[in-house]
């Protein structure tokens, strides 16, 4: 969103975005990923623009006029950087 600024994301949203959308075999519609991320719709859609800024996902348009999400290959390189990060980190204490 133009104009609107976004400098400090909560991590754990990102997380949860980048996470949702691993998981998708396809493109995932918006307002899917906006209910299973658990954020109001302004919000959500202020996350969608700051990670479309840094190349983490893409927005898709379709044929039915709905807008759908998926990760780019920089987006699959961050969720791999996290998962690597919680299990050297977090889990091993």
């Amino acid at each position: 969103m133009p104009g609107v600024p976004f400098e400090k994301p909560d991590l754990f949203v990102v997380a949860r975005m980048l996470e949702r959308l691993w998981r998708e075999d396809a493109p995932m519609l918006k307002t899917r990923l906006q209910v299973a991320t658990n954020v109001n719709y302004d919000v959500f859609r202020k996350y969608v623009a700051w990670m479309s800024e840094k190349q983490l996902l893409r927005v898709e348009n379709s044929d039915d006029g709905h807008e759908r999400l998926a990760l780019t290959p920089k987006g699959h390189e961050a969720y791999r950087h996290l998962v690597t990060w919680i299990n050297d980190v977090v889990r091993k204490g």
